[in-house]
């Protein structure tokens, strides 16, 4: 199991990752400066090649700080997502261009933050809070297969104006 430090904005909390107790040894896979971190990183984590879940963990971590941290879409899909992704969201379409292009258009124009997120058995979550006139919670479920992100599902929750719950969301 792999738990990513929160909030997560930038990779420079990778020695947090490596000494948390609740983590995946990293050094168990590549050493550190053959993950996606160094010069040596590829263009693109796609097609999927074969990966631990130790590397899987830093590739999704590279992801979730480009995406969120950098707010760079294009770079984030380009590098680490399919070109042919699973999307679950009912108003989006398939593929990795076409929501990136959605993306594009939002995520670098958003207040938002990464409240907690983790990476375990393939498959990677981010807690978002999205900071709007009412706050939204949001949840970004993805799955890799090998190096690759290839399926993404997403949970959002506008706070009820009745709400009797002063923490539920957050």
């Amino acid at each position: 199991r792999c738990v990513l430090p929160s909030p997560l904005t930038t990779l420079s909390s990778l020695p947090f990752l490596l000494a948390s107790p609740f983590s995946v040894n990293l050094l168990a896979g590549p050493a550190p400066s053959s993950l996606h971190l160094g010069a040596r990183a590829p263009k693109t984590y796609c097609p999927a090649r074969p990966a631990s879940e130790a590397y899987q963990c830093a590739i999704f971590a590279g992801f979730i700080d480009t995406l969120y941290g950098e707010k760079n879409v294009s770079k984030a899909f380009d590098t680490y997502v399919d070109i042919n992704l699973i999307e679950h969201d009912p108003f989006d379409p398939q593929g990795r261009d076409a929501n990136s292009a959605k993306l594009s258009n939002i995520i670098p124009y958003a207040q938002f933050r990464v409240l907690r997120s983790s990476f375990d058995a393939n498959i990677g979550l981010a807690h978002v809070k999205v900071d709007e006139d009412s706050p939204i919670a949001l949840a970004d479920i993805y799955r890799m297969n090998g190096t690759c992100i290839v399926e993404h599902w997403n949970v959002t929750q506008a706070r009820p104006v009745n709400a009797t719950n002063p923490i539920a969301m957050f």
